[in-house]
């Protein structure tokens, strides 16, 4: 329902003043600060300098009845304000701390500069913080907002507020609703959907400065909204947090920097949202610390962060840099989002997957220098609301993208389930290689990676770690413990050498090759598994294959399955052109010619299921 004013003043046409809560409301058509000023010379707003197009607004202005607020500066045609003080008095009174609010109403905000102002220290107010003694009505510091709400009939009363090439600072505080430039549809949040589906707040904020703000912009249940080109910088805590059941928002060519938190973050049920082209950096430096904290040392920051429920939106062509204690990007209890074509540099972790995440494609970003992880991914101890029942990161899948250096693991999985690594490209310096920890499923493939970084699989007996390495062309080197497993398999039969370990063989079927590594059969110890440029593959049945000591790259060891059973032998990186025999325990078995690729396939019988040391040359 609309606010009604008391104790009104003597005003006319749209515009009254009530002097006991003092409050100016605006009730019908567009209305400039002259047309206010006009229509109710006593209310409390001054032209200071007319020659700067400066005013004073002493109370609060109340938009409403679908009333329109039009602040344009004089840039714009027919504008009369240049900069606007919101009153923001030291004693925090209600009524000494001025708010502009649309409450079914629009705010028109076009080449204006609104700051808060202290008129005893003759400068913004700086203090976002309300003293413990504080009663409860009391305000830290002037702010703006718009707010839609539904009449009690059911009848949606929506504002909207637009802000165009604005400077807006030293707003908001740590009050719903007041953190500075708000955007919120009252009566929406996780128990009232219905309200959240039947209205929402609009606007659009473009080519502006959020400075010095409690929050930069903070939404709840916005659509449709608009946020390009703006910086949003030194706020105390978010940059720019678009929050509940915030759905279809634009976000781009912005640059969020010099936060307490995260320089954007979205948060709760949002939906399509498009988050690209942003510069963001230098954010939680250190990290805000929120009332009742009093351990900060764990405070993450993240560049850009997707957080709860946050689902169908795409993260692309963002530059974030610089953010020491936290991650690059980060995601949080989300799923069937997508993660591209950006670049991280200079994050504790490059990107950052938790609490449930799942279905994440993370494709053609260039993570560098990350001082922890470039990727890292884990269960957390918070429980996910919208996700999974465990809280393990599942089904998330990385491609194309560039891991160059870390302080720490190259990738770090804890309690994860399918993830999958494909055509990746690692390089550079890495603390340590790739580690999983209690985590499962793992596939890695056609990721080039240098022979030294190195991959360690963990796990519980509740938790078997589990890691597989599909048709691997290099040399890799591999640790398991006392319960996990690495294995290697190839679709046309590759054969597997295990450095050290003549006895592990690889086990061979029409439908390719697998070599599995358990302690049993490698021990605790880091071994070099190395793909041989040969192939074997069974016409029917099975059969397994092992590489004896000495042996060259060409050399396999096999014991068919069924005796009589056909062995196709499949050699790659010959000479073109040359010819080749294939011999059986040094006997004579068939030759032929290396195609124009290099590459020969040779047929053997086996004669029966004694082990036959086959070699090509």
């Amino acid at each position: 329902m609309s606010a009604q004013p008391a104790a009104a003043v003597a005003c006319s046409g749209q515009v009254r003043y009530a002097s006991s809560s003092n409050t100016i409301y605006v009730t019908s058509g567009t209305v400039s600060l002259s047309t206010i000023a006009s229509l109710c010379p006593s209310a409390p707003l001054t032209l200071v300098d007319a020659a700067t197009h400066l005013w004073e607004l002493r109370a609060d202005l109340i938009i409403q009845n679908g009333a329109t607020l039009s602040l344009h500066g004089t840039s714009v045609s027919g504008g009369d304000v240049d900069t606007l003080r919101l009153r923001s008095l030291s004693d925090n009174a209600v009524t000494h701390v001025s708010a502009i609010t649309a409450q079914y109403g629009t705010i028109d905000i076009n080449g204006v500069h609104i700051t808060s102002w202290d008129d005893a220290a003759g400068a913004p107010d700086t203090d976002p913080m309300l003293p413990d003694t504080a009663s409860s009505t009391d305000r830290a510091r002037a702010f703006i907002r718009a707010l839609s709400y539904l009449d009690t009939d059911g009848t949606p009363r929506e504002s909207r507020m637009d802000i165009t090439d604005s400077d807006i600072g030293y707003l908001g505080w740590h009050g719903a609703e007041a953190y500075g430039v708000s955007y919120k549809g009252r009566g929406c949040d996780s128990t009232h959907l219905s309200v959240c589906a039947a209205l929402n707040v609009y606007g659009s904020e473009t080519d502006s400065r959020f400075h010095d703000n409690f929050m930069g912009t903070y939404t709840f249940d916005a659509y449709g909204m608009t946020f390009d080109n703006n910086e949003y910088d030194h706020n105390v805590m978010y940059g720019l947090d678009p929050h509940d059941d915030s759905d279809y928002l634009t976000i781009t060519h912005n640059h969020s920097h010099d936060n307490g938190d995260h320089g954007i973050i979205c948060s709760q049920r949002c939906d399509h949202l498009e988050i690209a082209y942003n510069e963001v950096d230098h954010n939680g430096i250190p990290p805000y610390v929120p009332p009742g904290d009093d351990d900060a040392s764990d405070n993450q920051v993240h560049g850009i962060m997707i957080h709860r429920g946050v689902t169908d939106s795409v993260i692309e062509y963002n530059n974030i840099h610089d953010q020491p204690n936290g991650a690059g990007i980060a995601v949080f209890d989300s799923s069937n989002d997508i993660i591209r074509n950006n670049t991280v540099s200079g994050a504790e972790y490059g990107l950052r997957y938790s609490v449930g995440s799942s279905n994440i494609t993370t494709s053609a970003n260039t993570v560098t220098n990350s001082s922890q992880y470039a990727v890292f991914t884990y269960q957390g101890t918070d429980i996910p609301a919208y996700t999974n029942s465990t809280g393990r990161p599942t089904g998330l899948t990385f491609t194309g993208n560039t891991f160059t250096g870390s302080g720490s693991n190259a990738v770090k999985l804890n309690q994860s389930d399918g993830t999958v690594f494909t055509g990746n490209t690692f390089s550079g310096t890495f603390g340590s290689g790739v580690l999983t920890q209690y985590t499962t499923g793992t596939l890695l493939s056609g990721n080039t990676a240098p022979t030294s970084l190195g991959y360690s699989v963990k796990g519980d007996s509740t938790t078997p770690g589990s890691i597989t390495f599909k048709d691997a062309t290099a040399p890799t080197q591999v640790t398991v413990d006392s319960v996990s497993s690495a294995a290697f398999t190839s679709t046309v039969g590759t054969v597997y050498k295990v450095a050290g370990y003549p006895s592990v063989g690889t086990a061979l079927t029409t439908g390719g090759s697998t070599s599995t590594l358990t302690l049993a059969r490698v021990g605790s110890g880091q071994v070099t598994v190395t793909p041989l440029p040969l192939a074997v593959k069974p016409g029917s049945g099975t059969a397994t294959a092992r590489v004896p000591s000495g042996a060259d790259s060409y050399e396999t060891a096999v014991t068919a399955g069924t005796a009589g059973s056909d062995l196709a032998f499949t050699a790659s990186g010959l000479t073109p052109g040359a010819t080749y025999t294939l011999t059986a325990d040094g006997t004579t078995v068939t030759s032929g010619t290396a195609n124009a690729s290099g590459a020969l396939t040779l047929h053997a019988t086996a004669a029966s299921t004694s082990e036959v040391d086959y070699r090509l040359g």
